[in-house]
């Protein structure tokens, strides 16, 4: 048995392990409430159905944009900038003229390239439930579902 038959050790040892795991729990419970804060709630691959496009929101700014191309049936990826404010809930897809030559360079057509790249650019109110994203466009009210992946 710990401590034999002294109390007062026993004591000791019994504050000592509560105090340790109290501030265990408290460390584990503020790490948890700051990252529900500022962690990024539209992180994660989310699949559009409807065109078969799908956008990976990365910590980095940056959206990887993917789609099935048509013609031959190749995978093909552009990067995309963005920027999110979680108070205002809006999400805004910019064009990375750098990334868009890239996919050209690669060997994608610079006509399909530009017509995905900007009808994603632009700026969207968000909102997501249950897994499925809405991206409602601000200037004309198109909107876009998504289903996380």
């Amino acid at each position: 048995m710990i401590a034999e038959n002294n109390e007062r050790k026993r004591n000791i040892l019994w504050r000592t392990a509560i105090s340790v795991s109290s501030i265990v729990i408290i460390l584990i419970a503020v790490y948890f409430i700051v990252r529900m804060f500022t962690a990024n709630p539209m992180e994660g691959s989310w699949v559009d159905e409807d065109s078969g496009r799908m956008i990976e929101i990365q910590g980095n700014e940056i959206a990887k944009v993917e789609w099935q191309d048509e013609a031959d049936g190749s995978l093909q990826v552009v990067n995309m900038a963005y920027t999110l404010d979680r108070d205002s809930k809006i999400f805004s897809l910019h064009v990375d003229e750098v990334a868009v030559e890239k996919a050209v360079e690669s060997g994608m057509s610079k006509e399909t390239v530009e017509n995905v790249v900007t009808s994603l650019e632009g700026n969207y109110d968000y909102n997501i439930e249950q897994n499925v994203l809405t991206l409602t466009e601000r200037e004309y009210g198109d909107q876009m579902t998504f289903e996380k992946q």
